[in-house]
């Protein structure tokens, strides 16, 4: 599959950035937002690739070899030694720990490890509520740690508070806490090594951190997301306190990924879809965290890459309240049509093409609808060609498909 189109590593980063400065480049950016898809006829299960990422090596060189992506996407995986070691209990991943086919993705569980009586105890200490009840209850090896004492501080209180870390359970969740980061330190390194494959192979890393702006944050990580909706109805201003909580730990995440020197920040927004808030509460308890968040990533001369989970139709003119060609906003569901009407003067757009049609669909039906939406978002430019959400799985006639359409029908 070779393309008239020149795919140098400079070339492809130069098309990427034209498109999201909302200019159109020699052609449509292809930058399939690829999760544990990269291991489909690699023979390798996700187990084998969670428990070694050397594993990741040779499907992700077939793959970039194959389709000549703009942008590459670390594969979206969670560390499965350090679950193992510190007997994560939220998560549930393939393998024998949590008993799950070899060849199935992964999956977090919607708890609750706040209470609605325990606000005003978060609020006040989030430090200590993150370390003496949330760590105990996600991992069942740092069950200890509800015995530290890390809250006294007045002078000879320090020391006495020490003693503490004597306790028997205490010093096991340590132990756990140490192996856990050594684990912590292989995982990452590996994931380093997959971006340097990348680049080997002409590939620019897009995504490789990011994280959920403060709402998402606090009912992802604590709250849970059936709760903090009714929460907005009976105690708002306690919803607020916390997300303003959860806002310095978004600070510190994007501040932390500048200093990496990386150029895509990326923000999964969960739960502002059209479903789940009005408008109006969207406005108010939602998007002046995610705004903040956008233009914090954007000062620090990073792209803030947004995806969209779920219908976000109702949300588009709020979307606008940006910086101009500076974002990437990557839609799940949407009119397509229509976001490129409100947005195409304002932020590079993407998705929206349906990852099931890339497993279950036909090569004729993926070919008509790669040119109705190439029809409708390229002119002008500010788009790339992207899947509707992390692509774990595909049918390589109906990959190829998409990405042979976009590479003939794609160029400006």
């Amino acid at each position: 599959m070779t393309y008239q189109t020149e795919n140098t590593f400079d070339k492809r980063k130069k098309r990427a950035e034209a498109a999201i400065a909302l200019k159109e480049p020699d052609r449509v950016p292809f930058v399939p937002a690829v999760g544990t898809g990269y291991l489909e006829y690699s023979g390798v299960s996700r187990y084998e690739a969670m428990m070694d990422f050397r594993n990741f090596k040779k499907p992700i060189t077939d793959f970039l070899t194959r389709y000549e992506c703009d942008l590459f996407w670390v594969p979206t995986i969670y560390p499965a030694h350090v679950m193992e070691v510190l007997g994560t209990e939220y998560i549930k991943w393939p393998g024998p720990t949590s008993g799950i086919p070899l060849n199935s993705g992964f999956q977090i569980t919607d708890k609750t490890f706040l209470q609605e009586d325990q606000y005003d105890e978060f609020i006040q200490d989030p430090t200590a509520f993150l370390f003496n009840k949330v760590y105990p209850a996600r991992h069942k090896n740092l069950r200890g740690l509800e015995k530290a004492v890390i809250n006294n501080v007045i002078e000879y209180g320090h020391f006495a508070s020490l003693a503490s870390f004597a306790d028997p359970d205490v010093k096991e969740a340590l132990y756990y806490l140490m192996r856990g980061g050594e684990e912590a330190a292989k995982w990452l390194k590996a994931n380093g090594e997959l971006v340097d494959l990348s680049v080997s192979l002409e590939t620019p890393p897009c995504v490789i951190t990011g994280c959920t702006t403060a709402y998402d944050a606090f009912a992802d990580m604590l709250r849970g997301y059936i709760n903090v909706p009714m929460d907005l109805f009976t105690i708002p201003e306690k919803v607020v306190a916390a997300c303003e909580v959860m806002d310095v730990f978004a600070e510190k995440a994007v501040e932390g990924a500048a200093a990496m020197g990386v150029e895509y920040f990326f923000i999964p927004l969960h739960g502002g879809t059209d479903e789940l808030m009005s408008d109006e509460m969207y406005r108010k308890y939602y998007w002046p965290w995610l705004q903040k968040m956008i233009y914090h990533i954007v000062d620090l001369g990073m792209t803030p890459y947004i995806l969209t989970e779920g219908n976000y139709d109702t949300r588009l003119e709020v979307l606008k309240e940006v910086p101009k060609g500076k974002v990437v906003y990557m839609f799940e569901k949407v009119d397509i049509a229509n976001a490129k009407k409100v947005l195409g003067d304002t932020a590079c757009i993407c998705g929206n093409f349906p990852t099931t049609d890339l497993t279950y669909s036909t090569p004729e039906k993926v070919i008509e609808d790669t040119k109705r939406m190439l029809d409708v978002c390229m002119p002008g430019g500010g788009f790339m060609m992207n899947c509707s959400i992390c692509l774990d799985n595909f049918k390589r006639e109906l990959m190829d498909a998409w990405y042979e359409t976009t590479m003939k029908y794609g160029v400006y």
